[in-house]
């Protein structure tokens, strides 16, 4: 299978999301972005499948390798290698979100909002800046003092999203992402939500944690004219798309704790219109 074949399937596999949203970028782009999230893809399911901490050393190591030019046999390190060439970025979020991933297998503890906002740009914040050479390249060459923060409220509102979406399945885990500062406020109880009970209490700490994911999603829709005109549907049909999963666990009556929510295909093709329709008003191509 040609390399770059490979690591489309990857994306297209895991997130139909992305996939969605991405392939509108040109190809150039849309593979570097393709390869950057397999690198991401491979880097979380050493967590979540596999609970391999070698295997992220292992990857830490061949990321290295690959920014040094001494790139392993790998389609996913072989394609990074000529996205970081042909948009020429930095070493340290890669290793960061390494380093964030290993702290989560560890199972660090998330006691107060503080920690939150590490772990989020650990794992998720450090992947748009990862991204931004990519579709944001003429700011990112000016060194625009904005864009960096801009892309890292944007992949901490997903990360909180996820959080959000996944809260049965961590529950399952024996893992809460929630700050146990947060929980005690809302006097909510952890065992209550083994049971599947939705209570008030539950649903003020989950509407907590959406409005905060969704002012950083804002912080990226207002800035949106720092990325490159060819990028600027795909990322904020993405951004779009994600915080859906915020709007379904509230139409769900904050059920999270029983199933994962999620954006349908219907759903979208009415999100599709409503974000060229939000673009134009901005004056930006769709």
């Amino acid at each position: 299978m040609e390399k770059y074949e490979y690591i489309e399937n990857i994306i297209k596999e895991s997130s139909t999301t992305f996939y969605k949203a991405f392939s509108e970028l040109p190809e150039k782009k849309r593979n570097a972005v393709y390869s950057i999230y397999a690198f991401c893809r491979i880097a979380d399911d050493a967590v979540d499948v596999h609970k391999d901490v070698e295997q992220l050393k292992t990857l830490k190591e061949n990321i290295k390798k690959t920014f040094d030019g001494d790139v392993p046999e790998d389609p996913v390190f072989q394609t990074l290698y000529e996205t970081i060439m042909a948009f020429p970025s930095s070493l340290e979020p890669y290793v960061e979100l390494i380093d964030g991933l290993i702290e989560d297998l560890n199972k660090k503890p998330i006691k107060t909002d503080a920690d939150l906002e590490d772990y989020t740009y650990k794992v998720a914040g450090t992947v748009g800046l990862m991204l931004i050479p990519v579709v944001a390249q003429k700011s990112y060459k000016e060194n625009h003092s904005d864009l960096k923060a801009v892309a890292i409220e944007l992949g901490k509102a997903m990360q909180i999203t996820n959080i959000l979406r996944d809260v049965r399945d961590d529950l399952i885990k024996r893992r809460v992402y929630f700050p146990d500062e947060a929980v005690d406020q809302h006097d909510v109880k952890i065992e209550t939500l083994r049971t599947g009970t939705v209570t008030a209490e539950y649903r003020s700490l989950v509407e907590t944690y959406i409005e905060m994911a969704k002012s950083k999603y804002k912080i990226f829709y207002d800035n949106i004219g720092l990325f490159d005109e060819d990028s600027i549907y795909p990322t904020y049909l993405a951004a779009r798309f994600y915080e859906g999963i915020l709007d379904e666990i509230r139409k769900g009556g904050y059920s999270n704790i029983t199933k994962r929510h999620f954006v349908g295909k219907i759903r979208k093709f009415f999100m599709i219109r409503k974000v060229k329709k939000e673009l134009k008003q901005k004056g930006f191509p769709q």
